[in-house]
């Protein structure tokens, strides 16, 4: 894995963000480069993106590679917003 993948990677850990936020957390690291990295991440879904609007994205880790925790929390979330019989 390449080091700004890695960073993009730990940045992604506390949670999902907007991609400006992954642009900003990463000072050593260009637009650009931060752009090229996500994008390829997300063709093996490494991460996965989310429109949010017209040219805002939320980036989150794909699920293959979030933590034990972030999953029983996203599974409680998706339990908690199923519709009761």
């Amino acid at each position: 894995m390449l080091p700004i993948e890695e960073a993009i990677m730990e940045k992604l850990r506390s949670g999902p963000c907007c991609f400006d936020d992954v642009v900003t957390g990463l000072p050593n690291f260009s637009r650009g480069e931060v752009f090229v990295a996500v994008d390829r991440m997300s063709r093996d879904r490494r991460v996965i993106l989310l429109q949010l609007g017209f040219s805002s994205y939320q980036v989150s880790l794909g699920s293959h590679v979030v933590s034990p925790v972030q999953r029983r929390v996203a599974e409680g979330e998706r339990t908690s917003q199923s519709p009761e019989r």
